[in-house]
């Protein structure tokens, strides 16, 4: 977009036969622009045109890993003359990302940002119940955040990276164009403000938006999405050494944050020298538009280079440190990107994070297994359904990944309490923990079921009781707990990456280690799951139950808190828009045949994305002995033994309430001949619930004929875009004379029902 140049993340491969090397080939990475004419030729009678430039690590799919050896020759460093299929998957942009992730790591910061989150509580409880204030509020922040991704480029979803990229508004889940149209919706209020009549915000509909909207301010508040930093796309540099970054926008010499999602402990938030390098221009000369340059230094490289300035009479106070930067942030060339910030803004947060970088109070570092190839022993692989099931289970992510923020927030949660908390909220955590310890111990001497503790917490969990028996022990049994619950994120931190790595390994983290090792949280930190209730900050608050960094937010935030409270007008009290205009009837049916073909595109539309967001993974489809199609959906949650080797096979299904709470009223249990027990299958959706109407109880057999892969975004949006452009199709047709009467006859049609049902 524009004249800026990017750097592109992509994707390429090539045939057999489609130039020197004859071999099939594929890869990713992300290419920079540059002027290749200047390259440093070998031979100056040799100098080829050079178009583009791969480096080997780009290649993937390369067969390495075969017990047998690889069926194909590895590629060779060289000059290859080859037919290529490039494709761009996104390119770099300036935007900004939460660091809501960053915050339970860092209590010490909270300085910088408390008095400003609660500035922005007391507005937002000022305005909330004036639909003219928040119709401003709305339009002010879609426009900043569209400012701040002026390229519009769709953000990557990528597996297991939680990265909390700040979007723009869409919220009820309408497509934009190509072009990055500006949402109806907004559209509609930006008018209605700038015209200053302020009607349109009392209907219905934009009310529902305006109310959607109020409370997801108030969840980024309360959570504190709403604190960002600068992002980015990061590319390496030869030029930077650890402890530097180049930043373009800002200034030489300037101490930079910079983190990258996944964040999981302090080792992940780096505080680096701002070095302005080449690699940041493009060959006209400007910077890269979107791109933060960083150095890739080895800690072999590190050491070399220090011992070459003590062979020179040098002296320096670098010493290795247990990481280098890019281990420790996990980066990759491939599209990644930073959140960065200048650490003079944010002044407490940068004291903290110089203190944690130290060796002596750093995380031991995560330690990253290579990968684990799918090849059994004899050469041959398992059936490619089950390692695309395998690699498709995201569930472990999630799990690894919220008990590494449960421990990070419980191990803040011992330092404010030993900063700020009093005597008597010291003392009861203290017996309140030691209780819990207690019951453990208990549970472990259980004749009947024992559950053991683990021999590497065992003491600590003895000695901390102990602690906890006299009052004058009290900052020491906190600080045993802060070291115990260390020794539990470092834990996580390596499964949360075992986790990760399930995309592409197959490799599965320990999940009977992580639910023992849950078992030593003395409290579910509840906000980590509330934070995603549809109903917080609509009619309720999320309560928090502890003094962790969020938690305190979140209590603050609660001070400022009261339900929306906007309302909406009949739809009859609109009826003076068009007063006085004619149309035909003609007109009227134009505009009722329009409606109809947009409400049924629409409502599919809808019906789908309400099943992506419930349905996950592919679901199966069953023909009943009578000849009646089931389809049974989240196959991959209840994990039924040999399900995806099963086409062609007879089950006997049982359906059975779903105790679970989720929206899915019935639960498939099923087994195959010969099996002794029903076994979780899936669930069936309410549109199969109501068209077989299906009762608990149910018992039928049915044979398993297909399975239908998981519904996507991308087919939702093309349904979405379908409907809006059935009536954009129509608004283009309205010869401009035509319009008053045209748009008289639309409103007609589309507010008849809806009058007549107030009328009823």
């Amino acid at each position: 977009p524009g004249e800026e140049y990017r750097v592109v993340q992509h994707r390429f491969g090539w045939r057999e036969g489609d130039g020197q090397d004859s071999t099939f080939r594929f890869g990713k990475g992300t290419l920079r622009p540059q002027h290749l004419s200047n390259l440093s030729y070998a031979d100056p009678n040799n100098e080829p045109k050079i178009d583009l430039i791969l480096p080997l690590s780009s290649f993937k799919g390369t067969d390495k890993d075969n017990p047998n050896g690889a069926t194909k020759p590895q590629i060779k460093p060289g000059l290859y003359t080859q037919q290529i299929w490039l494709g761009e998957k996104a390119l770099s942009q300036k935007g900004k990302t939460a660091i809501s992730q960053v915050i339970p790591s860092f209590p010490g910061g909270m300085k910088d940002y408390l008095e400003e989150l609660e500035s922005r509580a007391s507005k937002l409880s000022e305005i909330q119940h004036d639909p003219r204030e928040v119709a401003k509020l709305y339009c002010q922040k879609y426009e900043e955040r569209k400012e701040s991704q002026k390229s519009g480029v769709r953000s990557q979803e990528l597996r297991g990276k939680e990265e909390e990229v700040v979007e723009l508004e869409s919220t009820d889940s309408e497509v934009e164009s190509e072009e990055r149209e500006d949402p109806r919706m907004y559209q509609l209020i930006k008018a209605d403000v700038e015209g200053g009549h302020f009607q349109l915000v009392e209907m219905e509909k934009v009310r529902r938006e305006l109310a959607k909207f109020i409370q997801k301010q108030w969840k980024e508040i309360a959570t504190g999405y709403s604190l960002t930093f600068d992002r980015a796309t990061i590319i390496p540099s030869k030029d930077l050494k650890n402890g530097e970054i180049c930043v373009p926008w800002m200034e030489e010499g300037e101490k930079v944050l910079n983190f990258r999602a996944p964040f999981l402990n302090s080792n992940g938030m780096c505080l680096s020298v701002n070095k302005l390098v080449s690699d940041r221009l493009s060959p006209d000369g400007s910077d890269l538009e979107g791109v933060i340059v960083v150095n890739d230094e080895t800690l072999e490289q590190i050491n070399q280079r220090i011992e070459a300035l003590k062979a020179q009479g040098i002296e320096t106070d670098e010493i290795v440190p247990l990481q280098t930067e890019s281990e420790r942030q996990a980066r990759d060339f491939d599209g990644d990107t930073l959140g960065v910030a200048l650490a003079r803004d944010w002044t407490n947060l940068a004291l903290e994070v110089e203190s944690r970088n130290l060796k002596e109070f750093a995380y031991a570092p995560t330690v990253k297994l290579p990968k684990q190839s799918f090849y059994n022993p004899d050469g041959s692989q398992p059936p490619f359904e089950e390692i695309a099931h395998f690699m498709s289970d995201s569930m472990p992510v999630g799990v690894t990944n919220n008990q590494v923020v449960g421990f990070v927030c419980l191990s803040s949660e011992i330092e404010i309490l030993k900063t700020h908390g009093t005597k008597e909220q010291k003392l009861g955590y203290v017996l309140t923990v030691a209780d819990h310890y207690r019951r453990l111990i208990e549970q472990a001497k259980d004749t009947e079921s024992p559950k053991p503790l683990d021999p590497n917490y065992q003491k600590i969990i003895q000695d901390f009781i102990k602690l906890s028996l006299d009052p004058k022990n009290i900052d020491s049994a906190l600080e045993l707990n802060r070291q115990f619950y260390r020794q539990l994120i470092e834990a996580a931190c390596f499964e949360n990456q075992v986790a990760v790595d399930m995309f592409k390994s197959a490799r599965a983290p320990d999940m009977e280690l992580i639910a023992e090792n849950r078992r030593y949280m003395y409290r579910d930190v509840n906000y980590i799951k509330d934070k995603k209730s549809p109903t917080a900050y609509l009619d309720r608050t999320i309560e928090p139950t502890g003094y962790s960094p969020v938690e305190v937010i979140i209590n603050q935030t609660n001070q400022y808190y009261q339900e929306s409270s906007l309302q909406s007008r009949e739809i009859s009290q609109f009826d003076q828009l068009f007063e006085g205009v004619e149309y035909s009837n003609q007109q009227k049916l134009a505009a009722t045949q329009v409606k109809q073909d947009f409400d049924q595109v629409m409502v599919e539309a809808i019906r789908l994305d309400k099943r992506r967001q419930s349905d996950v993974g592919p679901s199966a489809t069953f023909i009943s002995t009578k000849g009646v199609e089931i389809e049974i959906t989240n196959l991959v949650k209840s994990d039924f033994p040999d399900i995806w080797k099963s086409t062609g096979k007879q089950f006997n299904i049982h359906l059975k309430p779903n105790q679970t709470g989720t929206h899915h009223q019935l639960v498939a249990y099923a087994k195959l001949e010969g099996q002794q027990e029903y076994l979780p299958l899936g669930t069936l959706s309410v549109d199969f619930i109501r068209e077989l109407k299906l009762q608990p109880g149910m018992v039928t057999t049915a044979k398993l004929t297909s399975f239908t892969p998981e519904i996507s975004q991308d087919q939702v949006q093309a349904l979405f875009k379908s409907a809006y452009l059935i009536a954009n199709d129509f608004r283009q047709s309205i010869p401009p004379e035509q319009l008053p009467a045209m748009a008289a006859a639309a409103w007609a049609v589309s507010t008849t029902r809806e009058a007549e049902e107030r009328q009823g």
